[in-house]
């Protein structure tokens, strides 16, 4: 019952957030140009603005947190802040603590910056010299007299530890007696704040995505591969180079992986006719950031299409992302839906392996994952957190098949793409889904 009343306050929250939005970019096709940084700055400063407006109060609401407070310190950011933060910020200044306050009875919601910065305006400052801001905090916590104190401190939650022991020692000793028996976690706040995303920031991902789509698309392609030539480590500098000259940020490192009849020997990462390719790409564009792998195959002489058992194991994995997503519902858990899944999928035939993750923010972002690489069994505590909608998630994993025409050597074939819960919990590929090889010649 518990699950049930937290999904149907979620889903009443988002309410306001679902309305139709005027005035929507359009955003340039991805084959012409992607957005100039000053273009892009404006657009996330709003989308900034309107989570401050619509999310905060309600997601402060729904954990009992009247007062959330995040202290960072330069170039060792808390994880919420990036997503609190305007394009021209790329760190926080010196000491940086945000205070949120909700007074409630439909009040809004106080953002205040202790110190010298207001990040274009999106905070108050409440005035402190550069290394007092501590004692600005304490006057703000006396002013105000919260009930309850949020900070970011977690086991589980990785997004929700930003604060260090250095800081959270200052703030306590700050607090003293009165106001520290009221600090609490605020990881599900922080959680909250990080996995619910707005439809303009919807709109704005399926055109960042088509990018992501865009650099794998020409990776995979004559453009760049020369089979008998080319390395695999050609195709991953090539990539982090366009995504550079593309003016977009990255998160990992890409990969391009060799599978061949009777395997690739150690050292040899030459791209031959009738290798099957394998890519993990993302890039971070907008302050989002996408996980995409795709596979591609190598046309030997009169070839016009991959071996049919190569096609049988991408649409193996295909079914595999079909039934992931069927029992990943708004209000089940991830460890729900990775059992439900594997026992299908063994039951159809599959050698499954599923490790989704929540994709936005972050790369590997705040939410419920389905499984890890090493735990299929389940995720503890993580994994027992329900899927809520507004959300986006990588639907990550891969499916051992056999391919006759390779003798029957079991290959694994690996996918990963990018999808969004919208409202009433219905799933949507942000920009579709690989169901063919890419084909190069």
């Amino acid at each position: 019952m518990l699950r049930n009343s937290i999904c149907r306050l979620l889903l009443a929250m988002l309410v306001a957030i679902a309305a139709p939005h005027a005035q929507a970019p359009q955003y340039p096709d991805p084959t012409e140009r992607v957005l100039t940084h000053r273009e892009q700055a404006p657009l996330v400063k709003a989308w900034i603005q309107k989570r401050f407006d619509t999310l905060m109060p309600q997601l402060m609401d729904r954990t009992g947190i009247d007062m959330w407070v995040i202290a960072s310190r330069e170039y060792n950011d808390d994880p919420t802040f990036r997503s609190m933060a305007p394009l021209t910020t790329f760190s926080s200044r010196r000491r940086t603590i945000l205070v949120f306050y909700n007074p409630g009875g439909g009040k809004p919601v106080e953002r205040l910056s202790i110190g010298r910065f207001d990040y274009d305006g999106l905070f108050t400052v409440v005035p402190t010299h550069n290394d007092a801001q501590y004692e600005g905090l304490r006057k703000v916590v006396e002013e105000r007299n919260p009930k309850v104190i949020g900070i970011n401190e977690s086991d589980s939650w990785n997004h929700a530890d930003g604060l260090t022991a250095n800081e959270k020692r200052r703030l306590m000793a700050v607090l003293g007696p009165k106001y520290s028996p009221r600090v609490k976690s605020a990881e599900l706040l922080a959680v909250g704040w990080l996995e619910t995303k707005l439809p303009e920031e919807l709109d704005a991902y399926r055109h960042v995505m088509k990018v992501a789509h865009l650099v794998i698309r020409e990776a995979f392609s004559n453009k760049v591969v020369t089979p008998g030539k080319t390395t695999s480590e050609d195709v991953v500098w090539w990539m982090r180079q366009r995504v550079a000259e593309l003016g977009l940020g990255s998160w990992f490192h890409p990969s391009v992986t060799i599978h061949r009849q009777g395997g690739v020997k150690p050292g040899d990462n030459v791209i031959q006719p009738g290798d099957m390719l394998h890519t993990d790409f993302g890039v971070v564009y907008l302050g989002l950031s996408t996980d995409t792998q795709h596979n591609a195959y190598v046309l030997k002489g009169g070839e016009t299409d991959a071996p049919q058992g190569l096609k049988d194991g991408l649409k193996a994995a295909n079914r595999l992302q079909d039934i992931t997503m069927q029992f990943a519902t708004v209000g089940s858990s991830g460890n729900e839906a990775l059992r439900s899944a594997r026992q299908l999928a063994i039951k159809e035939g599959l050698v499954p392996s599923i490790y989704c993750h929540p994709v936005g923010y972050h790369g590997h972002a705040a939410g419920p994952p389905i499984g890890m690489t090493d735990y299929q069994e389940g995720v503890p505590v993580r994994g027992d957190y329900v899927f809520q909608p507004y959300t986006w998630h990588s639907i990550e994993l891969n499916v051992t098949h056999k391919v006759a025409e390779w003798g029957d050597q079991a290959v694994r074939f690996a996918l990963e793409e990018d999808a969004a819960i919208l409202a009433g919990g219905k799933w949507d590929w942000i920009d579709g889904r690989q169901t063919e090889f890419y084909l190069i010649k």
